[in-house]
Order: structure tokens, then C-alpha cells, then sequence
């Protein structure tokens, strides 16, 4: 079993993308049956790598990216291509990503496509699990103005966990408008959201801060969004580097499959790293280091 997650994630960093046709059916199955997880689709919690990191100081970072499919008709979604305006088909990838101090590691991810759950339900069931299953205490949470719902913030703080989230000028703050209460495009204001979650609100023109770490000053706030950007090097890293979006399976379980791959390959290569994880992946790449079954036993334990 184990031989065959070494060679998908080989296969991975080495060729950037998947063919179901490079695998045996014995070796296909044996992926999906050694990876219980995949068979939930629309929400994968990688167990491993929580409990090997849940007791490690860190902040949660949760936003997504698109992932174009032009072959899955049955389950594609129209999603806003912000580069040009229009459309295109595919699904969504929702990661939970665990920024430490050394090193950043996936937790888990969510798929986005018709059939599934909604985004505000899937994150709740995540934090649900990563929380009441596995007792995961950020530092913080950060997030972007699409996870800025009221039943995300009001679990996130019923949680215990603090969080600093993108928000919306037009929520309201102790019954007005936030746009309203702080009008002139900048400073702070501490209320309560029609929730009843007590934050501290900064505007910056038309940006809106949302924390309920009230005594975070401004600075310390905008500092903590900053961090969010991470998430955007690493679904870089995970498109250039594996091939996010380069699998061809027109099954939504082979899709999953395939991200849940990508994340591996990008633990081990952010386990393994001694500078930048673009040497590491090169140092693959080029042979200097194997990823075997002894890494991967490091890093996972598989059922």
C-alpha cells in the first residue's frame, strides 16, 4: 500500500500532472483504499499531519483558489474568471493551511462543485473536526471577505479561536452600517456584530478588518492579515511545481485523489526543504534526494 502513495507522489512532482493509465488497478485502488478520507469527497481532513502538528504554535489559513474543468459536466460550476471578467467551468478548492515557523503544512481541503456542500457549510464542518476531533488551538485564524459570514465568525469565536478576516462595509456594527460608523475610509471602531460577536473594526478606504482580539492595536492586525498571503505561494507552488490543475480524470474522486497527492508532495517537500521549497522540489527533480517509503512513514501514518 504504502509503495504505491510513494510512487503517486513521485509521479506527481516529477511529471506535474496524473494519468489514471500509469497505474495498475491492484495500484489504483490500493491509493484510494489507503487514503479513507478521499472517500468523503467533498472534505478531506489529512489526520496525520494534524496530529503530527496540532500541538506546534501556528496560525490557520483558510482561502481558496479555482480550479478550471472543461471535462466535467457533470459537476462543473461557473466560476468568475478575475482576469478578464467572464466565466469558465471547474470547481473550487477550499485549503486549511497550518503556518508554523518553519514550515507551512495543508491540514486538510474541500471541494467546491455542483452536488456538494456550500462553502460556509463545508468550513464549519472543518473547523468542527479540526477543533472537537482533534483539539487544534491556533495561534490565530485568517481568512479572506469570503469566509466572513456571521456563522463563521460567531463558531470561530464560540470556538475560543481569535481571528482577523477580511469583512464588508456594508455589515453593521452595534446596529449601523460599519461604512457608517467609521465614514471617513479610516480608523477603528470596537461593537458588536448582529451576531453578537464583539470585534474591533478597521477601515483602511475600502478595505474592512474584522478581529475579535479587541486589544490588537491597528498595526498589529493589518500585520496578521499580511500573513494570510502564504496561501497564495503555496497554491502557487502547488500549480507550477504539481500540477494542480493539471489532472485530466473526469471523476470528481479521482480529482480529489489527485489534490490529496499534491498536498502530500508539498508536505514532504516542505519537510525535507533546507532553504526554499523550490530547492527542495528541485533537489527532487534532479535526483540528489529520494522520497521513499522511509519520508513518507516520517510524515504519515497511513490506514
Amino acid at each position: 500500500m504504502l509503495e504505491h502513495v510513494v510512487e503517486f507522489v513521485n509521479k506527481i512532482i516529477s511529471y506535474g500532472g496524473f494519468k489514471r493509465s500509469e497505474f495498475s488497478n491492484k495500484a489504483y485502488a490500493s491509493l484510494l483504499t489507503s487514503v479513507e478520507e478521499i472517500s468523503k469527497h467533498d472534505l478531506v481532513m489529512i489526520s496525520s499531519l494534524i496530529k503530527r502538528y496540532k500541538n506546534v504554535r501556528g496560525k490557520l489559513i483558510i482561502d481558496t483558489t479555482d480550479n478550471p474543468k472543461y471535462g466535467l459536466k457533470d459537476v462543473a460550476i461557473k466560476m468568475k474568471n478575475l482576469s478578464n471578467g467572464g466565466y469558465r467551468k471547474g470547481f473550487k478548492i477550499v485549503l486549511f493551511l497550518y503556518k508554523m515557523e518553519d514550515k507551512t503544512i495543508p491540514l486538510g481541503f474541500a471541494l467546491i462543485y455542483k452536488g456538494s456542500k456550500k462553502l460556509e457549510a463545508l468550513v464549519l464542518k472543518a473547523l468542527s473536526i479540526l477543533r472537537n476531533t482533534y483539539k487544534l488551538k491556533p495561534q490565530i485564524v485568517l481568512a479572506d471577505v469570503g469566509f466572513s459570514t456571521q456563522e463563521i465568525i460567531k463558531r470561530l469565536n464560540n470556538y475560543g479561536y481569535g481571528f482577523v478576516i477580511k469583512g464588508k462595509r456594508t455589515y453593521s456594527l452595534d446596529k449601523k452600517q460599519i461604512k457608517k460608523q467609521i465614514p471617513r475610509g479610516y480608523g477603528s471602531k470596537i461593537g458588536k456584530l448582529n451576531n453578537g460577536v464583539k470585534v474591533n473594526t478597521i477601515r483602511r478606504k475600502n478595505r474592512v478588518f474584522i478581529t475579535n482580539r479587541v486589544s490588537l492595536t491597528s498595526e498589529e492586525v493589518l500585520q496578521y492579515y499580511g500573513e494570510r498571503w502564504k496561501i497564495e505561494e503555496v497554491f502557487r507552488v502547488l500549480k507550477s511545481c504539481m500540477g494542480l490543475n493539471r489532472c485530466q480524470q473526469h471523476s470528481i474522486k479521482a480529482q480529489a485523489l489527485y489534490t490529496f497527492g499534491c498536498l502530500t508532495a508539498y508536505s514532504i517537500l516542505e519537510t525535507i526543504k533546507t532553504s526554499s521549497i523550490y530547492q527542495a522540489f528541485a533537489s527532487v527533480i534532479l535526483g540528489d534526494i529520494v522520497i521513499d517509503n522511509s519520508i513518507i512513514e516520517r510524515l504519515f501514518v497511513m490506514t
